[in-house]
C-alpha cells in the first residue's frame, strides 16, 4: 500500500511539474485586430501568443489575403475561449510548448471543437517536436522550432492549409 501512496503522489507531482511551466511564465499575446468586413462569407481567424517569429508567421499569413474577399480576426490566446469556432472557415492557433506539453488554453479550445476539421495548429518549441494530441481530431498540426530562416517555409504550409480550407 505505500508503495501505491508512493507511486500517485510522484505520478501526481510529475504530471503537475510538466504544466507548471505554463503558469509560471505567462507569455503575452499577439494584439487584437480585424482585416475587412465581419460579414464576408469567408473567414480566418489567427490566435497568437507574442514574439517575433510568431508575428512573422501571423503577418505572412495575413499579407496572403488582406487583398481577398476574406474576414481575417487575429486575437489571442486567452480570447479562444470567447470564440465559437463554428463561425470560421479557417481557424489558425499559433501557441508554444512549454513542460513537453502545449499551451493548456489551445488545449481546451481543441478539446471543445475536436470535431472541426478547419483548424491549423502551429507549436513552437525549441526541438520542433512537439505537436497536440490528433487521435480522434481531424486538425492540421505543425511543429517548428522558433527559427527565423523557417518563416518563410512555415508560413507558406500555413497559407497552402488555409487556401484549402477557403478554397481561394
Amino acid at each position: 500500500m505505500k508503495k501505491w501512496v508512493s507511486f500517485l503522489l510522484f505520478s501526481s507531482l510529475l504530471v503537475w511539474s510538466c504544466s507548471l511551466p505554463q503558469y509560471i511564465w505567462q507569455q503575452k499575446d499577439i494584439g487584437f485586430y480585424e482585416i475587412n468586413q465581419p460579414t464576408l462569407e469567408k473567414r480566418i481567424m489567427i490566435a497568437s501568443r507574442e514574439s517575433e517569429f510568431k508575428s512573422q508567421i501571423v503577418q505572412r499569413v495575413v499579407n496572403a489575403f488582406v487583398n481577398q474577399d476574406v474576414y481575417i480576426k487575429i486575437i489571442g490566446i486567452e480570447e479562444l475561449k470567447n470564440e465559437d469556432a463554428n463561425q470560421y472557415s479557417a481557424i489558425v492557433i499559433v501557441n508554444t510548448a512549454m513542460g513537453w506539453q502545449i499551451d493548456r488554453k489551445v488545449k481546451y479550445f481543441l478539446a471543445k471543437h475536436e470535431d472541426l476539421s478547419s483548424i491549423i495548429v502551429l507549436t513552437t518549441s525549441d526541438g520542433g517536436d512537439i505537436l497536440p494530441v490528433t487521435e480522434q481530431r481531424q486538425i492540421d498540426a505543425i511543429s517548428s522550432a522558433s527559427a527565423k530562416e523557417e518563416v518563410e517555409h512555415v508560413a507558406d504550409i500555413i497559407i497552402s492549409k488555409i487556401n484549402k480550407l477557403i478554397k481561394i
